[in-house]
């Protein structure tokens, strides 16, 4: 797709987000009002989006499994360049360069990349970005609360020498499996990822859902696009006022930004065409995801673990901004 249609598409889109952004100043916005825009689309429009697409995606020809080792390539790849970038350009500790990492990586593509790439390419284009959507967000809900964890557990260590009577005192360490039930819950039971394995399995089987069941589904998954660009626009708030309040690195977040929406999208394309190659469509799904601007959750995973929040909502909203150039050139390479 050339420059000129992508860009037509995605302003509408982008319109929805700014409208979202505008009205997240409203009271009527604010507070429980959010968490139920946001809750609608996360638990009830978008897996009806992805089940409905996928259950209904024709796979005579299979997954393709270039598609699936081309994108962990390049989270792996994206995600390494921004550690080092943290940990010895920068000289972050540990736990700090991990966010780094994580900028440099994590793509919004549940509720910018689903809507995007199914108006802008058609059905066919579901079933890759639905497993697309399932990879990134796998591997950053899993690896970066994991990594930062165990980087804070190993700086604890390292600087702290506890006496006798301290060990003596001190409270029983938290179980291991919390991190893992936690882990578990955030990834393999959340609705999004749970959409995409039954319309998979749907689709495998041949199955189809009764006249009114399908029509219900439709009906909710025809709210996910509209509701998810609203959401990210209620969630930019909480991102610039964040920005607001704390200084930003601004030679790191011109890093990030520069690998996110550039390099990690000419990545994509040399090994989709050299490396990994797959039909079309797979591979201009997986150039454009790796172009797009950063997850409003990477913001949230930064502030639960203390670590860089502020350089995280100055990374999406920065993205989110220049993505709306960015994306149709990544389109034109694609």
């Amino acid at each position: 797709m050339g420059f000129a249609p992508l860009l037509s598409t995605m302003i509408p889109l982008f319109v929805i987000v700014l409208i979202g952004y505008l009205a997240s100043y409203s009271e009527h916005f604010r507070g429980n009002a959010q968490k139920a825009v946001n809750d609608f689309v996360f638990y009830i429009a978008l897996p009806a989006l992805l089940f409905s697409a996928v259950a209904g995606s024709d796979l005579s020809e299979g997954i393709s499994w270039s598609f699936i080792a081309a994108n962990l390539t390049i989270l792996v790849l994206g995600s390494v360049l921004g550690l080092l970038l943290g940990a010895f350009l920068f000289r972050y500790p540990m736990p700090r360069a991990l966010t780094t990492s994580m900028l440099s990586g994590y793509g919004n593509v549940a509720y910018l990349g689903v809507p995007l790439l199914v108006t802008a390419v058609g059905a066919q284009a579901a079933l890759p970005v639905a497993l697309g959507q399932l990879l990134h967000n796998m591997f950053f809900m899993v690896l970066y609360p994991l990594c930062a964890t165990l980087a804070v557990q190993r700086r604890r260590v390292m600087e702290t020498v506890p006496s006798p009577r301290q060990e003596a005192t001190a409270p029983p360490p938290a179980p291991a499996e919390s991190t893992g039930r936690a882990i578990f819950r955030s990834v393999v039971l959340n609705p999004v990822s749970l959409s995409v394995v039954l319309g998979l399995l749907f689709a495998l089987v041949g199955w189809r859902l009764p006249g009114p069941a399908a029509d219900t589904i439709d009906m909710l998954a025809g709210a996910a696009a509209p509701g998810a660009l609203f959401a990210v626009g209620l969630t930019l708030r909480r991102a610039v006022s964040a920005l607001r309040e704390g200084s930003v690195a601004i030679p790191e977040l011109g890093c990030t930004v520069v690998v996110k929406l550039a390099i990690m999208p000419l990545i994509a394309v040399a090994l989709v065409t050299v490396v990994f190659p797959m039909p079309p469509v797979w591979a201009f799904t997986t150039v454009v995801m790796c172009g797009l601007p950063n997850a409003a959750t990477a913001y949230v995973l930064a502030q639960q673990k203390e670590s860089g929040a502020q350089q995280a909502a100055a990374s999406v909203v920065v993205t989110s901004a220049l993505s709306l150039i960015t994306l149709p050139l990544t389109a034109l390479v694609a």
